[in-house]
């Protein structure tokens, strides 16, 4: 009787299956996102560059064009960069060090 009620629970049994490598890049992204905006609420965007950028590379890297346009994915330090430079808030201690940043991340 143990061995049948055994055996039942065995068949009914339901694996736990693994998140989709796309559900586990927007859960990623989505705590960079709220990342990001912290970092600029608190003026620490250059703390975040060193921290994120290379991730953001790889996760950038594992998507298709398909993909990032339907999850509207894209690259925030670049865009925010960009911004910075041509607003020139950036000194350039700050330029220097997100420079060298890029250079030891960057290939």
């Amino acid at each position: 009787m143990f061995i049948a009620a055994l055996f039942t629970i065995a068949k009914t049994w339901n694996q736990p299956k693994c998140p989709l490598i796309i559900d586990w890049i927007g859960k990623m992204w989505h705590i960079y996102t709220m990342e990001y905006y912290a970092a600029i609420r608190n003026d620490e965007f250059v703390a975040f560059v060193g921290t994120w950028m290379n991730l953001e590379n790889v996760i950038l890297s594992k998507l298709t064009q398909e993909q990032k346009m339907k999850h509207r994915i894209f690259s925030l330090i670049a865009i925010n960069l960009v911004e910075e430079i041509t607003k020139k808030k950036l000194n350039r201690d700050d330029y220097k060090q997100i420079k060298n940043l890029s250079l030891l991340i960057l290939p």
